[in-house]
């Protein structure tokens, strides 16, 4: 097991490329993900106020949208033409339109309209402006109201039951930040894991191939000495990985880890040998070296839907999700999450932590088989 375990590094350091996607990869596209990703959520939006009323009313709103923090007024235009100019050339993200007689709308008691028109393809800009904009109307009116209940002589008390009839006590758990940051990148981290180690083996078991090199399996006794091996060498590469990455990445970025270290060690050895036994089992189905990143790359997208991220997997047909199943990476995202970030035990993710020990057990008798076979076949043509 020793020779195989040093036979299986010296493979990975001469070669560039498996070098590069097992042991590096994960580390830098967790690096450029958490760049990308660190300021969580979108402030200062661009946006163009149209002020059609001019009223002192209209200005304490227009004020409000300006100091933010999610919106800024970067533009004033005087008609809704040119504030949709600036909008068709990417000037701004929003426009809102304050009509003519706002003020003398309100001041008449009724109900005035603010006009809000959003850039529905960015979905988080559109909702930052939204929400911004709702607040900042809902501030106005609240002011307005109580003015007017000032007026009418009715005490303090009396005016926070009209304008505000109920309270709302909110407490934000676990992505206490509410950002798209703290949201994706646990998952991304499980995908790039499982995508990494079938490409990098892939790749390996080509050159392995290529260079005709003796993978010492004489019976299914060396099988399973060669894979267990194979798969220490790879829990170990990945496990100093996620000890980076969650030890110091995750805490300079800001992202909540809130799982116990044991937990998320018992979770990943189980996902690390389901990964490594899938991952040797395909190895053996590619000639060229660069069939597996053309053959496999592109389904990063799709394991990370299935995986029910970007998706909410209820919405999922079925069968569909029955399907994503198969790739351990599914099971594995659901109880990452859940252990990272919501610091659940073990047992509360039993279900997901049984699919993976299943697949493990299979892929790693279908790695076995097949590392046996291979084994025969390279002696028989030696």
């Amino acid at each position: 097991m020793k020779r195989v375990i040093a036979d299986e590094l010296s493979m990975i350091l001469k070669d560039s490329g498996v070098l590069l996607l097992v042991v590096f990869a994960m580390l830098i596209y967790t690096i450029i993900y958490s760049v990308a990703y660190g300021k969580e959520v979108v402030r200062e939006v661009a946006i163009a106020v149209v002020d059609e009323d001019h009223s002192s009313m209209s200005r304490t709103l227009v004020d409000g949208l300006r100091s933010g923090p999610d919106t800024f007024v970067a533009y004033e235009p005087t008609s809704v033409e040119e504030a949709k100019e600036l909008f068709y050339r990417g000037k701004v993200y929003g426009i809102v339109v304050i009509p003519r007689g706002f003020e003398r709308t309100l001041l008449m008691g009724e109900q005035a309209d603010v006009a809000v028109i959003l850039d529905g393809s960015h979905l988080l800009i559109y909702k930052e402006v939204l929400t911004q904009t709702t607040a900042d109307v809902l501030v106005e009116g609240a002011v307005i109201e109580t003015s007017r209940l000032i007026a009418n002589s009715i005490g303090g008390g009396d005016i926070m039951g009209v304008i505000q009839p109920v309270s709302l006590d909110k407490h934000i758990l676990y992505n206490t930040p509410q950002g798209y940051g703290s949201f994706v990148m646990p998952s991304i981290v499980v995908v790039i894991i499982q995508q990494t180690l079938v490409i990098g083996l892939a790749m390996l078991g080509v050159r392995r191939r290529q260079q005709r090199v003796s993978l010492q399996v004489n019976s299914y006794r060396d099988a399973i000495k060669s894979v267990v091996a194979k798969i220490l060498v790879y829990i170990v590469i990945y496990g100093i990985n996620l000890t980076i990455i969650l030890g110091v990445v995750w805490t300079l970025f800001g992202f909540p880890y809130n799982g116990r270290t044991i937990d998320v060690a018992i979770l990943m050895f189980v996902y690390l040998v389901s990964v490594t036994s899938l991952a040797m089992s395909l190895s053996h189905l590619f000639k060229r070296r660069e069939a597996p990143l053309m053959l496999l790359l592109w389904s990063s997208v799709p394991i990370l839907l299935l995986a029910g991220v970007s998706y909410p997997k209820e919405a999922f047909p079925e069968w569909l999700y029955l399907l994503g199943r198969i790739f351990p990476s599914s099971s594995a995202v659901n109880a990452f999450v859940d252990i990272g970030t919501a610091g659940v035990s073990l047992y509360d993710v039993r279900k997901d932590i049984f699919t993976l020990a299943v697949l493990a057990i299979v892929y790693l008798f279908v790695a076995v088989v097949t590392e046996a076979k291979c084994g025969k076949n390279n002696t028989l043509r030696s």
